[in-house]
């Protein structure tokens, strides 16, 4: 009889094990991924090239950071896999569906993903050159259609929007505050340049909840004065645009910004140099403890993500602009008191 129960306790195990180890988990998991600096290489490739403008040498390291995703639709992690990164600080586990919702195409997840890499990094040279008093023209263009919208026929994604009834709109606010003046009454007459041709269409909006729409989901187009060409590879997402802007400032300006120290930091981009929050804020800091940075720009919408998980060794800053990031990094290239600048641990 003990010999039968013993047998028994090692099937069960086995089949425990066998479950672990193929039995396919409907969650992702996040953990840190590769560091890049934006001031090197990456794939033999300058991350950051400026052609048509006078540049300066650079020293330092400035990481833009990644989150690893294990797990797809189809590929999805073992149970084991998911029971050791539960034990792991610097990992996530989440659920199949938030990473990749249902009914939404895996390449469609992806195609987004790099889209909004594209979209970052314009924002970082906008940014820049802002924050460096470079001119440059900025157009607003449709990105997509709203769900049975006022402006279907009429005009379509790619299409440059000029003017709201003879007012030129420089930026997406201008046109949404054009659109809001609508009298009720007679078709908003919108400058529309389509396929390089100028033309007029009369939109009547739609109200919703107490505001008018056109029905357009709008963004930028730049036209730069020289050329920046940003090479990350197969990243996508938005959150490096802080970081991109930082490296074509610290390129753009005599002197190097960092000096020798080594810096990571994440964070979106605004034309204006907003910096805005991110995802994944446990596994970047990882991401930089592991590459070997000692100083960290955090969105200070994320410093509550940071409370208790901050790796040994690295100091994370809370920063709200990209005015605030260039100063900090002066400040510590060049030793001077810092205690005017906000830290997430206070």
């Amino acid at each position: 009889m003990r010999r039968f129960v013993g047998w028994l306790g090692v099937g069960v195990l086995l089949v425990s094990l066998s479950f672990l180890i193929s039995g396919r988990a409907p969650y992702v998991i996040e953990q840190p991924g590769p560091a890049f600096n934006v001031l090197g290489e990456t794939g033999g490739k300058q991350v950051i090239t400026i052609k048509d403008a006078k540049t300066y040498p650079v020293s330092g390291k400035l990481d833009a950071l990644t989150v690893q995703q294990i797990g797809q639709p189809g590929q999805e992690p073992s149970w084991l896999q998911i029971w050791m990164a539960s034990m792991d600080e610097s990992k996530m586990i989440i659920p199949m569906s938030d990473a990749f919702p249902t009914g939404v195409k895996t390449s469609q997840v992806f195609a987004e993903d790099a889209a909004m890499m594209q979209a970052s990094q314009q924002d970082a040279q906008a940014a820049a050159l802002n924050y460096l008093g470079i001119k440059f023209t900025s157009r607003v263009y449709v990105v997509s259609m709203m769900t049975d919208s006022a402006a279907t026929g009429l005009i379509r994604p790619g299409d440059y929007i000029d003017s709201v009834d003879g007012l030129r709109v420089a930026d997406t606010d201008l046109l949404r505050e054009r659109v809001q003046l609508w009298d009720g009454v007679k078709p908003l007459t919108v400058g529309v340049t389509s396929k390089g041709e100028s033309k007029t269409v009369e939109v009547t909006p739609t109200k919703i909840k107490g505001r008018y729409y056109i029905g357009v989901f709008v963004g930028y187009k730049y036209e730069f004065p020289f050329k920046i060409k940003v090479d990350l590879g197969a990243v996508g997402g938005p959150s490096a645009g802080s970081i991109f802007a930082l490296g074509m400032i610290d390129q753009l300006t005599p002197g190097q910004l960092l000096g020798e120290n080594h810096v990571a930091g994440t964070g979106t981009i605004s034309p204006d140099g907003t910096v805005g929050p991110i995802g994944g804020m446990v596994q970047k800091m990882y991401s930089a403890k592991n590459a070997g940075a000692t100083i960290f720009l955090a969105p200070s919408e994320n410093c509550k993500d940071t409370v208790g998980k901050i790796p040994a060794g690295l100091k994370v800053y809370s920063i709200t602009r990209l005015k605030t990031a260039v100063e900090l990094l002066t400040a510590i290239k060049n030793q001077t008191n810092l205690s005017g600048f906000a830290t997430c641990s206070k």
